[in-house]
């Protein structure tokens, strides 16, 4: 029995969804965890934290009115032109609902996929390591198994208090969340080959068209290439 994890090494991929984002607004991922104390506790996590920097510098507030949600967003202009391209690209990529207790959730959309070979592998979404101006608003985490469903990741918030406003910052030079896995892994961007983005098409916005995905996972998961990468 180890006090500290020893795994090896599992090769992931990530893609970004083609033709969903200007190829200058892209991000890459980077490492968080460096071990300059040789301390096993820290060393345990090498390779399995990292971070990404937002998409796009823009300030959103949103909320509740009269029973609805609401989002209203400013673009940085000293980072962005407030095109008619850019506020389709943010308005593509932010969406607003109403949790179960009736508070605005604001989803942020980053069209980031990640693909493996490895069945037991999870991937995390954690809030930024970094601290960015929000006020009024609490990080959604969310865990998923990327092998057998291909996925965009997404930012969720909720608000804090109900009757207040929130606002989230976001900033290209800051972090936008944290990635976790529960195995240490080799990170590379791909270039997504013709059956990943076959397969991708199977999960792609597929909570548009049914009420529970979990009932249609079977049905995917037997569309699966036996290896993607």
């Amino acid at each position: 029995m180890n006090v500290y994890p020893k795994l090896k090494k599992i090769k992931v991929g990530y893609f970004y969804k083609p033709n969903s984002v200007h190829k200058s607004l892209e991000q890459s991922f980077k490492k968080i965890n460096n071990n300059e104390y040789g301390c096993p506790s820290i060393g345990g996590l090498n390779n399995r934290l990292f971070k990404i920097n937002s998409l796009v510098s823009v300030t959103v507030k949103f909320g509740v009115n009269n029973n609805e949600p609401y989002c209203n967003y400013e673009i940085d202009t000293k980072v962005h032109n407030a095109t008619e391209l850019m506020h389709k690209f943010i308005n593509d990529i932010i969406n607003v609902r109403l949790s179960n207790t009736g508070k605005c959730v604001f989803q942020f959309s980053t069209p980031i996929i990640f693909v493996t070979d490895d069945k037991d592998l999870e991937l995390t979404i954690l809030q930024p390591q970094k601290n960015i101006d929000i006020e009024n608003a609490t990080f959604i985490n969310g865990s998923f198994y990327p092998y057998g469903w291909l996925r965009v990741l997404n930012v969720a918030y909720t608000q804090t208090n109900i009757n207040k406003e929130a606002t989230i910052v976001f900033d290209v030079d800051k972090d936008m969340y944290t990635v976790f896995f529960n195995k240490p892994i080799i990170l590379n961007e791909i270039k997504p080959t013709d059956k990943i983005l076959e397969y991708f098409e199977y999960s792609d916005k597929s909570v548009n068209y049914h009420t529970n995905i979990k009932k249609i996972f079977n049905k995917v998961i037997k569309k699966r290439p036996k290896r993607m990468l």
